[in-house]
């Protein structure tokens, strides 16, 4: 409980430097407050709130499930069960996803659980960067969205590419490591109520997790709010520009895995099927309130190379599909 009222204290001071900074900014008129720019701070507003509206009830399944990790799990399984053939137990690391129905902002805690009971970073890695595919949800609202458009095979390409990527970019960066976390410096009572304690540790991670979450909601609806998405869109409109365009706008739309295919939906007829893909695969691995939240987990100078790895791959993968008409 004293690092949750850490946390909200350090919010709370942040919240109120902020709210000063621009009241000093506004009342010394070194910004003009016009109508346009009321009417792009009332759209920053409902960007950010439905951001967090969307995000909120996955990180609070995926606190809950990482909780349920932390506490259930036995490491001993996951030492000498699943990590006794360590490739293998990446690939087991991306499907995990498939029982666990959360998005990015719930596979994150989660991951890092994992991690803590005895898998590797790597199999935790590929979780975080799979699951927000590979679940039951997705797969549903994938299939409804574009099988009567493109068929099954573009389903079941946007699970094979994800996997894919994930199961690479974990063997790739073999060295990766956990950062410093909550549950590390706890001390747990044996003979607390199963049930309070499942509860207190997702509401450490909840409280962990949401701070990062808040820092990349606000950067998204910063920019959507102020960088119109029709930019993104005319770049897309090139064909040599479409891949890495519609790339760029799933990260700063940042748009839940579970709703994504029917926003993916509205570009179907002006982008081409291999643009339509990468936005699919890459905004759920990387977006901007996912990349706070693995930098919480991985630290920064991996997270950076992390996503330039990742960008690169799906890239490259989007557009060799599309050039052999695979999609």
């Amino acid at each position: 409980m004293a690092v949750i009222m850490q946390y909200l204290r350090t919010t709370a001071a942040t919240a109120v430097m902020c709210g000063a900074i621009a009241i000093v900014i506004i009342s010394n008129g070194w910004i003009v407050v016009d109508d346009q720019w009321l009417a792009r701070s009332e759209l920053f507003v409902s960007i950010f709130l439905g951001i967090m509206y969307e995000a909120i009830p996955f990180l609070t399944a995926g606190s809950l499930v990482a909780a349920g990790i932390h506490l259930f799990m036995s490491p001993v399984w996951l030492t000498q069960r699943l990590m006794r053939w360590p490739r293998l137990a990446v690939i087991a690391g991306s499907l995990m996803g498939m029982v666990f129905p959360v998005c990015e902002c719930g596979s994150i805690p989660a991951a890092r659980s994992l991690i803590q009971r005895g898998a590797s970073p790597q199999v935790g890695l590929a979780f975080a960067l799979a699951a927000p595919v590979v679940n039951p949800i997705v797969l549903i609202s994938t299939s409804v969205v574009f099988v009567a458009l493109w068929g099954w095979d573009f389903v079941f390409w946007r699970f094979g590419l994800t996997i894919l990527i994930a199961v690479t970019t974990a063997y790739v960066f073999p060295r990766i490591q956990l950062q410093q976390t909550p549950h590390q410096d706890h001390h747990h009572d044996h003979d607390e109520i199963p049930l309070l304690a499942w509860l207190r540790h997702a509401l450490v991670d909840w409280v962990d997790m949401a701070r990062y979450l808040v820092a990349g909601a606000l950067i998204a609806a910063l920019i959507q709010a102020f960088v119109p998405n029709q930019l993104f869109l005319e770049l897309a409109n090139q064909a040599w520009l479409a891949v890495p365009a519609m790339m760029l706008l799933a990260v700063v739309m940042s748009i839940c895995s579970t709703v994504d295919s029917f926003v993916a939906l509205s570009f179907a007829t002006t982008v081409s099927p291999a643009a339509v893909m990468a936005f699919l695969v890459f905004g759920p691995i990387i977006d901007l309130k996912s990349v706070p939240m693995l930098a919480a987990l991985f630290g920064w100078r991996h997270v950076l190379l992390l996503l330039v790895f990742v960008a690169a791959l799906t890239m490259v993968c989007t557009t060799l599909l599309g050039g052999l008409g695979w999609l």
